[in-house]
């Protein structure tokens, strides 16, 4: 009996000491791929912080309603934010068709705005656990959450009907390895683009290996990185999407490009 009791704490404690600290992530997933108005995301989730990642057309607002499938979720379930064209504003949904309402209390921060090519990626932040009854409570051991999207319909930061610009989708959760976190930073610049791409590092790294592939997964392109920037000429590939994958010895990152 003793026996079974303190293997069971053990494996308690095992999983609790090895949630702390742990980061979760969805990685980059598609919320529209409408030809010049592609919009993507990502969430990670640490002990502390929740970073939420949009990247979309730079002249509109953004917008994402996270932990719910339609506006009519409303109080403690209908969380929303919506980049304005200077902050990540929290809101809530108030009803379907209404504008959400600014929170009484904003607990967003924008770490990075920037735009390359029209193609806008802004960073944002929050505490994990705001105290707020209408924010999301993630946690680090979600496994998926629910997600509403919708963007400007025209070019404005205005806010207004989003018409058919809009959408729902569910994102899943992983754990966000230490080869993860370890693996070189880079850039896609420029994206979209039409006649050339170029990998740009934060920093140098040896044995780097990029490839690229299309939506079918087939390998169009397949390189060894030997320098800060590496570029690319893509003039003769199909319009469309390709997913960037750069690899090293201590992991490897996927990015995606829009060849116009």
């Amino acid at each position: 009996m003793k026996k079974t009791t303190f293997t069971l704490i053990g494996a308690f404690l095992f999983t609790l000491f090895n949630a702390v600290g742990q980061t979760i992530t969805t990685g980059d997933f598609d919320l529209s791929t409408t030809a010049g108005l592609e919009f993507s995301a990502k969430i990670e989730v640490s002990s502390t912080l929740v970073t939420l990642t949009m990247v979309g057309p730079d002249d509109r607002w953004l917008g994402i309603g996270l932990g719910v499938q339609t506006m009519t979720e409303t109080a403690e379930n209908g969380d929303v934010v919506i980049y304005d064209g200077v902050t990540l504003t929290d809101r809530n949904y108030v009803g379907f068709g209404l504008e959400p309402a600014l929170d009484t209390t904003q607990d967003w921060t924008v770490i990075s705005d920037v735009v390359v090519d029209k193609v806008r990626t802004v960073v944002a932040t929050r505490a994990l656990n705001t105290g707020d009854i209408k924010d999301y409570v993630f946690t680090t051991s979600d496994t998926s959450v629910d997600l509403t999207w919708a963007r400007g319909n025209s070019g404005t930061f205005t806010l207004g009907w989003h018409g058919s610009n809009r959408g729902i989708t569910i994102a899943s959760f992983h754990v966000l390895s230490a080869k993860d976190q370890k693996l070189n930073k880079f850039e896609i610049t420029p994206n979209p683009g039409r006649n050339f791409l170029n990998i740009n590092l934060i920093k140098p790294e040896s044995n780097l290996r990029l490839e690229v592939f299309d939506v079918l997964g087939k390998q169009v392109y397949a390189n060894n990185i030997n320098g800060l920037v590496q570029p690319i000429n893509v003039s003769q590939w199909n319009s469309g999407v390709y997913l960037v994958r750069l690899s090293s010895d201590t992991g490897s990152q996927t990015k995606r490009f829009i060849k116009q």
